[in-house]
């Protein structure tokens, strides 16, 4: 596939370099991009509160950068997949993924090899090894995997971010209203639900995929993050549950 036919899109937020969360993110990201520019992959980035410095490198290394425009998480994510399709009409295939995670990029090219081989128009990545991630971390991963598996009849990684999708699936993303939820990460995760249950052809690529070991250091026991893990519990399971039973009337 030639650099244009698959387009990865995500967001990125320098934020203070004096957090180490941050810093180390930061850092990770910039692995990220390298790996995707190493696959001939273009990139979008929707950015935010971050170094010139650093803008310069991610230029140089042939990534697409719009500054965000928008404000709120579900808002955020549309308008990277909004701008993506405007500065890429002709794309094959779209590739939601998160900055730290460059581990993802070398399953980019064999999700769409599948989803062309299969016709498929979204692409869902399942993870078959959880050990690389912080404890906390792994149990609401896997939490959220057992209820929808359970909801939608398959072995379903609910809440894990990245996906893939054809360009007649990103209005499925754009026209979301999170009024219901929250509109956070339910942004992205409850269409795919909508997806699924409208009978739309999708293909799952179980991946080896590793968290990076300076995300799980910088993380493990980090009172913060273990926050933030609850709130994205009390956002996911209740809007995956209520999502699924409005579907199934």
């Amino acid at each position: 596939m030639n650099q244009n036919e698959i387009i990865c899109v995500t967001t990125f937020r320098q934020g203070n370099p004096e957090n180490m969360v941050e810093k180390i993110r930061s850092e990770i990201f910039l692995d990220t991009v390298s790996r995707i520019s190493d696959a001939g992959l273009s990139l979008v980035v929707i950015h935010i509160e971050t170094r010139d410095s650093v803008l310069m490198m991610l230029q140089k290394l042939g990534v697409v950068l719009i500054e965000q425009q928008t404000k709120g998480m579900g808002n955020i994510r549309r308008e990277a997949l909004s701008e993506s399709r405007l500065h890429f009409p002709n794309a094959q295939y779209f590739c939601w993924l998160e900055p730290e995670k460059p581990d993802l990029v070398r399953f980019i090219v064999p999700m769409a090899d599948q989803m062309k081989k299969t016709h498929s128009d979204f692409g869902i990545f399942n993870r078959i090894d959880m050990t690389s991630y912080p404890t906390e971390q792994a149990h609401y991963y896997l939490f959220c995997r057992a209820v929808a598996t359970q909801l939608v009849g398959f072995d379903f990684d609910y809440a894990f971010g990245p996906m893939m999708m054809t360009p007649a699936i990103v209005p499925c993303f754009l026209e979301y209203s999170g009024n219901r939820y929250g509109d956070k990460w339910d942004s992205i995760l409850v269409p795919r639900l909508r997806i699924i249950k409208d009978g739309i052809k999708f293909s799952v690529l179980p991946v080896d995929f590793q968290n990076d070991e300076r995300m799980t250091r910088v993380e493990s026991g980090n009172v913060a993050i273990v926050l933030k893990r609850l709130e994205q519990f009390n956002n996911v399971v209740p809007s995956l549950n209520a999502e699924w039973q409005l579907l199934d009337k």
